[in-house]
């Protein structure tokens, strides 16, 4: 019959909730075993000390015992009982029962070690004893022991598992609770997988897990039953009644009470649905006058009264959440009480849970592509990140579907752990979304050549009938799958995929095609990368051709729509985001790895690029500007990100050849960073940590949302293989403290300052690359990456546009109008720019210009040689050529005096923000001696002026004034000395920060929600006209911070916090204390919350 208990059991987070197997009935554990429970398959030995049979194993098994100083005396639990002694250190003497070894003594698998113990008078005060012992010192088999007593005279156990090898400690969590004089029924199961749980009189103790392991490793040693199996010896002061040795993991609980499909975490005042916890009935009985109460520590409990549950049978309870509970773990506790005639059980679980706080509202996404274990991911959140790649969709189950599909539980079990550890950490959780990808495998997708062959590269029709449907159930069976979750962020869509695109000729393409502009597909088409126009016939000699030139109209179509994957990735997207879910956010990258045409990635929320810094780190400002060239043409709100590749591709940077510049082989060795010598094979490298700085700093400057990364096997060392390779220890540290000192204090500002209009454009001209190959693809190299860079040296911020911006917007705007590789222009394009320059527009082109139009300013072509150094000098050079050229007929926005300063001006209001990127650098010793790369910064002093006088400047890095002059003729100037690759943002303003006002309630309820108003105001009190950095920290009255304390933008100088008070706030007064990053200013309130 059930005993009653003897105390509340509460465990740990690792060991709470132990799952009992399906369909398992409870071990009738409380009177003798018998029939099957005796002599089962599944019992390998059973000594019952029966009257009679005193030393025979009643499992039939034939492993008999033989006494070695214990005896059998006749006052057992069920008759008579095994008697054991103390030994060691009263007396090194043996008090065991011993059966001989045996292989079924040594489980190949899962298996339970139970028996009854009553404590004698003598166990007090004495250190440990042995209940089972076949181990001894070898590593192999098994050892059970009781530990020394804690003031209660309550002991933990301990388990020894051999390995062969190795061993392996495993301790209860809670100790069982011995009494003198008191049976107690003690028990341990292990699952041949690393972990070990511990039972006392039904009630789990708790379990310790060593991932990893296996089964235990057979030994020879007899089994020894109450103490150990050699000196020293440490027996049991007591009585040991029914030992049993089972195979499999056997259950010991009448009735259990277990999550169903729990999170561990939540996010703050997040609407959940009910907890659901199953009670089951696991003994061979109907479950009677049973009672659930669930609270959380002991808060908002609620009480069950359940029904008449069956045996076998279960019974689910629900139980909402508070997730207005102030940020911090807590236990869900479930009490489960059974008064069932004399039966009375009662068993307390807990599930561990962490209320985590929510995220401030401008953090500044830092992604890292990648997906990861739970136990990477405090190195993740250390190194500043804030999103990662991690989840990914069920193909095939959605394609057989044929509709949108929530995952399977098992799958569903993963991502959940994946997804509260990630949350646990301020993490969030991105999917990455291949669906074109996979579809490669069928073959009649692939898109076909005009001979009706498939491609080398693989690809499918993006366009064919049925895909943007799967698209969609992809997207919604991801969103349907984790809509509830808040670490769950949003979706990765196809990336890279478009690479492999090409013209295709399947029939619903070419009808497609015809349908869209009443022609067919012209002959001369066989490229998705264009046709030259030089063999063409009878190409217009001024090289300016109408709009509806068929083969322009055939290339604008392909690429906008043509090709299916714009559309389909919006398909995509649009199930992503097909919940209540207003927060989960779609992007594709590489975004501009295509022609100078609207629509790349499709309607997704986010368009990103990866870049590769080398050989000039600056050239991540290209494609970054070419990203919002694309994302101005979306036709839905499109913003903009932008990736560093951690990666260096080895080939590019440091080729395996030995340096041209070594005299012999001798010196070439001697040249070798050491990085070659301990890993010769690498083929990517870690990037060099002043090229990831000045990177930062270059695609920090532009208006973007967040920055991206990829490459973890490159940024960290980690265990195993990988074709990344770990090469600068310094890189990760680098990064870490980009995040810190720069992201996190100023991304909130950051994300709300806005462009500045510029007045110089470039023009990538997509009909030049369709017609002359040219352009950068997203690369960023060729000669129309170099002239960008030649108008950065210049001192110039151009903005990018494409032929569309030209003909939606004009170019009004601008004064300066550079062309780079523009052989071949539509005629409304060409018919805009000479418009342009017939009312005073400056034009900038090489010789390859159209000859319909004249360059004001001709710079030549320059070919790259490969040689770091001597390119950038040439490239400086131009620069120079095209300042003194400009200088007379255009006043810069903003210049600096230094060509290796460059910088780049947004705005907001009345007030200017200049950036500045220190581009002076020298070769190395990490890859440098190869002469591609110049990886190592210098430091870098200039003099910026921008070109309006702005009578107060403030540096939001080091958060000081700063003295500026204002000269005559409008403008204002001032010195900034830069280390290596590095950079500042400088905030200029007509009136000065001269104070921060500070609103608070007097008085706030707890359960309520306080507001807390601010604003940076200038000498006349009033707002000031500017997106300003603070930083505003909320603590209670033991210090602690409170939700919300973090960074802010105060835009127009103002910022107000809705502070929503738990009920269980701490009670007191309260400080709040603002920090402007501008100029330092700090001030401080208080108010009380009752």
């Amino acid at each position: 019959m059930l005993q009653p208990a003897r105390s509340l059991f509460t465990l740990c987070i690792a060991i709470c909730f132990p799952a009992a197997a399906f369909g398992q009935s409870a071990e009738d554990f409380r009177k003798p075993y018998a029939g099957d429970d005796a002599t089962g398959q599944h019992v390998l030995g059973l000594w019952q000390f029966a009257d009679g049979h005193e030393l025979e194993d009643s499992s039939g098994n034939g492993h008999d015992l033989s006494l070695q100083g214990a005896t059998v005396v006749a006052d057992g639990l069920f008759g008579k009982a095994l008697k054991s002694a103390a030994g060691w250190p009263r007396e090194d003497s043996r008090h065991s029962a011993v059966a001989k070894d045996h292989d079924s003594l040594s489980p190949s698998g899962p298996f339970t070690a139970e028996m009854w113990v009553r404590p004698s008078a003598e166990m007090k005060d004495y250190p440990e004893a042995f209940l089972l012992d076949k181990k001894y010192v070898a590593h192999d088999d098994y050892q059970w022991t009781l530990m020394k007593a804690d003031g209660k005279g309550h002991r933990r156990m301990k388990v020894l598992l051999g390995f062969g090898e190795e061993s392996a400690t495993f301790w209860s969590v809670q100790a069982a609770p011995l009494a003198t004089d008191e049976w107690i029924h003690l028990a341990f199961t292990y699952d041949a997988a690393g972990t070990v749980t511990f039972w006392a009189d039904g009630q789990n103790l708790g379990s310790s897990q060593q991932p990893g392991l296996g089964a235990i490793h057979p030994g020879r040693h007899v089994l020894s039953i109450g103490d150990r199996v050699g000196s020293l010896y440490h027996g049991f002061p007591g009585l040991i009644d029914q030992v049993r040795l089972c195979s499999g993991v056997r259950e010991f609980r009448p009735v259990t009470i277990e999550p169903i499909a729990a999170r561990r975490a939540y996010l703050r005042m997040e609407k959940v649905s009910p907890l659901k916890f199953r009670v089951r009935n696991l003994q061979k009985s109907a479950l009677k006058d049973a009672t659930v109460q669930i609270s959380v520590d002991g808060i908002a409990a609620k009480d069950f009264q359940l029904p008449e549950i069956a045996a076998g049978a279960s019974h689910d309870v629900e139980y909402l959440l508070d997730t207005s509970l102030r940020p911090g773990e807590y236990s869900v506790v479930t009490t489960l009480q059974l008064h069932q005639g004399e039966t009375k059980y009662r068993s307390s679980e807990q599930l561990p849970i962490t209320i985590v706080p929510r995220s401030l509202p401008g953090r500044m996404p830092v992604v890292m592509w990648g997906g990861f274990g739970t136990e990477t991911l405090p190195k993740v959140k250390d190194l500043g990140f804030t999103h990662f790649l991690g989840l990914h969709p069920d193909y095939a189950g959605v394609w057989k579907a044929k509709k949108p599909i929530v995952a399977e539980e098992s799958k569903r079990s993963s991502d959940r752990n994946l997804l509260d550890a990630a949350l646990e950490q301020d993490l969030r959780v991105l999917a990455q979304m291949a669906p074109g990808r996979w579809l490669e495998s069928q073959e009649d997708l692939l898109r076909i050549d005009r001979d009706g062959g498939h491609y080398s590269r693989e690809n499918i029709s993006a366009s064919a009938p049925g895909i943007k449907e799967f698209g969609y159930n992809v997207g919604a069976s991801m969103a349907q799958t984790w809509h509830d979750h808040p670490a769950f962020a949003g979706a990765l869509i196809n990336t890279e995929i478009r690479d492999g695109t090409q013209v295709s000729f399947h029939p619903h393409e070419t009808e497609a095609f015809k349908q869209a502009s009443g022609f067919d597909v012209p002959d001369v088409v066989q490229h998705k990368a264009g046709v030259s126009w030089i063999k063409l016939e009878n190409f217009p000699k001024d090289r300016i051709i109408p709009d509806d030139d068929p083969v322009r109209v055939f290339y604008e179509w392909f690429w906008k729509q043509g090709d299916g994957w714009n559309d389909f990735n919006s398909a995509i997207s649009d199930g992503v985001k097909s919940t209540d879910r207003k927060d989960v956010w779609t992007f594709f990258d590489p975004a501009v790895r295509v022609p100078s045409i609207w629509g790349s990635g499709g309607v997704v929320d986010y368009i990103s690029h990866w870049t590769y810094s080398y050989p000039d780190p600056i050239r991540i400002g290209l494609t970054t500007d070419e990203l919002f060239a694309m994302a101005a043409g979306s036709r839905s709100p499109q913003q903009v990100m932008k990736m560093t590749q951690v990666i260096w591709y080895r080939s590019q940077t440091a080729p395996p050849e030995k340096p041209a510049a070594a005299d012999n082989a001798a010196a070439a060795e001697k040249e070798q960073a050491p990085w070659e010598d301990f890993d010769p094979g690498a083929q990517y490298i870690t990037i060099a940590p002043m090229h990831l700085r000045e990177a930062f700093w270059t695609k920090i400057s532009r208006p973007i949302q967040g920055i991206m990364y990829h490459g973890w096997g490159s940024l960290t060392e980690t265990d195993g293989t990988s074709v990344y390779r770990f090469t600068h220890p310094e890189t990760q540290n680098e990064l870490r403290r980009l995040v810190h000192d720069v992201v996190e204090p100023l991304g909130p500002a950051l994300k709300q300052i806005g462009a500045d209009q510029t007045d110089v454009a470039l023009l990538e001209s997509f009909t030049s690359q369709m017609f002359a190959t040219r352009g950068t693809w997203g690369w960023g190299h060729r000669w129309t990456g170099d002239a960008w860079h030649i108008a950065k040296y210049a001192q110039l911020q151009p903005q990018i546009v494409y032929e569309e911006t030209v003909n939606r917007d004009g170019l009004d705007d601008f004064k300066v109008l550079i062309m780079p590789s523009c052989d071949v222009l539509p005629e409304s394009v060409a018919a805009k720019v000479m418009a342009f320059q017939q009312r005073g527009g400056i034009i900038v082109a090489d010789e390859r210009l159209a000859p319909g139009i004249k360059a004001d300013i001709v710079i030549p072509v320059y070919l790259r040689t490969k040689k770091a150094d001597v390119d950038k000098a040439a490239l400086q050079r131009l620069a120079a050529d095209l300042r003194t050229k400009l200088d007379s007929r255009y006043q810069r926005r903003v210049d600096s005096s230094s060509p290796e300063v460059l910088t780049h001006t947004r705005r907001h209001g009345s007030t200017d923000y200049v950036f500045v990127m220190n581009d002076h650098r020298e070769f190395g010793d990490y890859v440098g001696h190869h002469g591609r790369v110049m990886e190592r910064g210098l430091p870098s002093e200039s003099t910026i002026t921008l070109g309006r006088k702005a009578r107060y400047a403030y540096d939001l890095v080091s958060h000081r004034t700063v003295r500026a002059d204002t000269k005559g003729g409008g403008q204002t100037s001032w010195n900034v000395a830069l280390g290596p690759a590095d950079g500042g943002i400088y905030m200029l303003t007509d009136k000065a920060v001269k104070d921060i006002a500070l609103k608070l309630p007097e008085d706030a309820k707890s359960g309520t929600t306080a507001t807390i108003s601010l604003s940076v105001t200038d000498d006349s009190g009033k707002p000031v006209d500017a997106v300003v950095p603070v930083q505003v920290t909320i603590s209670d009255p033991d210090g602690r911070p409170a939700e919300f304390s973090g960074y802010y933008a105060a835009v127009d100088g103002q910022r107000t916090i809705q502070l929503d008070l738990a009920t269980n706030e701490t009670r007191g007064v309260w400080e709040v204390t603002v920090r402007e990053l501008a100029s330092g200013l700090v001030k401080s309130g208080w108010f009380r919350v009752r």
